[in-house]
């Protein structure tokens, strides 16, 4: 996922979700444990709260060679590899979308319109007749459509690897015995081909918006990944151009979900930590061996004693557990009292950094919300 601004909302049934999620509590440190939280965050790019339901379109199909001059080229890029890498981009949009609490439908079409460019560069905005009949004939409020991809590979680097202990290889194979360096027919030397390259997937989508009659969103991105294979020579020649495919389809999947994470509000896990030692305080223990079996409302009995212990690392690291039980709950305000109070009259050094972050997620706590209307 691309960096962005933590942001939340108030959460109903959140505790049995946490609670299941505390089932996979692992120890961090000698005195704290990690627990994860889920969290909704905001879309870098809010298309509008009436879309709630999208149609997806590929129109990345070359035209005719009379009407583009590389059609026959792109043609025959697209058949095969081309064609396979541009629906597994459609495929990771479409199921980050689907994961989106914001759209109630999303739906892949089978329309595959032809693109009037060269493959990778942007084509003319659809008119708004295409645009109105594909909402229409799908249900939907919106149109995405994919207007440009491509694809490239690259190797950068590669080398032989021998194996230094050891007697040649013996192989029966003609493939193998053809290559033999010992000039002693079944015999070749113990090396591996190593190969390393990136992949590299171009794209751009369109968003149009048949109900103000406007482009929602409008991105051309690229996305490389890195790819690396090694084995003998034989298996490099066989497997390379299977691992070549493989590494190009993948990358094109998630070229996808990257930009269906540009328009979507998900959840997401956020990794908090919570104090396991209390100085023999009774109560300190007794909520840290609570939430340890889930009761989280138990837990939160046991630090509001504790937080007023007479021993004052308790009595902050109390204040800071109090935070995270609010931050569960999704009472974000009440978690920042509590984590602020534990820094600042127990100087609980942890709890400031908590503060600071729990401060970004009031911020975007509204634009969550707003952007689910």
């Amino acid at each position: 996922m691309n960096p962005k601004l933590f942001n939340g909302r108030r959460l109903e049934g959140i505790l049995p979700v946490a609670a299941l999620l505390l089932a996979s509590v692992l120890l961090s440190g000698a005195c704290t444990r990690n627990v994860f939280v889920p969290v909704l965050v905001s879309a870098p790019v809010d298309v509008g709260e009436h879309i709630n339901t999208i149609a997806v379109v590929d129109r990345t199909t070359p035209g005719d060679s009379g009407d583009n001059p590389s059609g026959e080229k792109q043609s025959a890029r697209q058949s095969g590899l081309h064609r396979e890498a541009s629906q597994r981009a459609v495929e990771g949009l479409v199921r980050t979308l689907e994961q989106s609490p914001k759209y109630s439908s999303v739906t892949r079409t089978a329309e595959r319109l032809t693109t009037p460019v060269t493959m990778g560069q942007w084509p003319p905005p659809l008119s708004w007749t295409e645009i109105e009949g594909l909402a229409a004939r799908y249900n939907s409020d919106a149109v995405l459509v994919l207007e440009a991809f491509d694809t490239d590979f690259m190797i950068t680097d590669g080398g032989i690897m021998s194996v230094p202990s050891g007697n040649p290889r013996r192989v029966s194979s003609p493939a193998d015995v053809s290559r033999s360096r010992s000039g002693t027919s079944g015999d070749i030397p113990r090396s591996r081909v190593r190969a390393g390259g990136v992949v590299g997937i171009k794209l751009g989508f369109r968003l149009y918006d048949p109900v103000n009659r406007s482009v929602a969103d409008e991105f051309m991105f690229n996305h490389h990944a890195r790819w690396e294979a090694q084995g003998n020579p034989v298996q490099m020649v066989v497997g390379g151009i299977i691992d070549h495919r493989n590494a190009v389809i993948d990358a094109s999947f998630e070229s996808g979900v990257i930009y269906g994470e540009r328009i979507s509000p998900l959840w997401i896990t956020l990794n908090r930590d919570f104090f396991t030692r209390g100085r023999g305080d009774i109560d300190f223990n007794t909520g840290v061996r609570r939430a340890t079996v889930n009761d989280w409302e138990g837990a939160m009995d046991a630090w509001y004693r504790s937080v007023d212990s007479d021993k004052r690392k308790t009595a902050g690291r109390s204040a800071y557990n109090l935070a995270l039980m609010h931050e569960i709950e999704g009472d974000l305000e009440r978690a920042l009292e509590w984590a602020r109070y534990s820094y600042s009259d127990y100087r609980i050094k942890r709890a400031r950094n908590y503060a600071a972050m729990l401060e970004i997620r009031i911020a975007e706590q509204q634009i969550a919300g707003e952007q689910l209307r």
